[in-house]
């Protein structure tokens, strides 16, 4: 059956200028509080580390408590915010902060950003396995533990160390890619289960990330002039409402196809 395209960058470039314009202030804003956020996650990490201990470790770790505690809620709320702007409601910049609203909303975005988490880690830990027990085998320590000598053979095993490392990386970022749809959907529904909206990502990408990457390397220069933060109040927005068209261009792209197949079967 030939399958519909999904729209390309230029289409999507396209609806995102017609979405933002007149919109540019209230959705400068909402695209730049979650930068902020992150901000003060680090300066507050770094604080503590000062007044308490000078200790680097202990600043990783409350930074990256900060992260999960406060900066991926409130990116939660960006994406939900350009996700009804996409569909042509734009709610003030205060609903940012929609997962702070309430106790149970928070509870979901946690859930949310623990599992997404657990499944990221499940994938390098398992695409990495090989690699890691390669860099075990050829490890002295271990010989040394267990009273033997290093086998001759052992040095030859630091380019399958090498090879394995890289195709294991390669092959978690594919199978993580299946996921990056999945905040667009859980912040379609309030009430949406973790499993579907994880299941539904996997069976949309594997039609459409191609073309997520495409528009990615479309974005290439705007990326870099990212890195100077003053630039994001005009391009974050951007690069969440280009997030969010495509993810409904994306889910519209599978139904349409699903239907045609089940047409298809059906008058067959």
């Amino acid at each position: 059956m030939l399958q519909l395209k999904m729209p390309g960058s230029v289409v999507v470039k396209s609806t995102v200028k017609a979405i933002l314009k007149g919109n540019r202030i209230p959705s400068g804003i909402v695209g730049i509080i979650p930068y902020l956020v992150y901000l003060l996650a680090a300066f507050v990490a770094g604080a503590f580390s000062m007044l308490l201990t000078r200790q680097q470790w202990l600043a990783g770790i409350i930074f990256a408590v900060l992260t999960v505690l406060l900066f991926a809620p409130c990116f939660l709320g960006a994406v939900r915010w350009f996700w009804r702007a996409s569909g042509d409601c734009f709610d003030t910049p205060s609903e940012v902060f929609h997962y702070f609203s309430s106790f149970f909303l928070y509870k979901r975005a946690m859930k949310c950003i623990l599992f997404l988490m657990f499944k990221c880690f499940t994938a390098f830990f398992t695409c990495l396995l090989p690699y890691l027990i390669v860099t075990v085998i050829s490890n002295s320590w271990i010989y040394k533990f267990l009273g033997t000598e290093v086998p001759l053979w052992v040095a030859g095993l630091a380019l399958v160390q090498s090879f394995l490392r890289v195709v294991g990386i390669v092959s978690a970022l594919v199978v993580i890619s299946r996921y990056y749809l999945f905040p667009a959907i859980f912040v379609m529904d309030d009430d949406m289960l973790l499993l579907e909206a994880i299941h539904i990502s996997v069976m949309v990408s594997r039609r459409s990330v191609s073309s997520f990457v495409a528009l990615g390397f479309s974005f290439f220069g705007m990326i870099l002039l990212s890195l100077f933060a003053v630039p994001l109040f005009y391009t974050a927005p951007v690069f969440f409402t280009a997030y969010a068209v495509h993810s409904r261009f994306a889910l519209v792209n599978y139904n349409q196809n699903l239907d045609r197949f089940n047409y298809q079967q059906y008058n067959y």
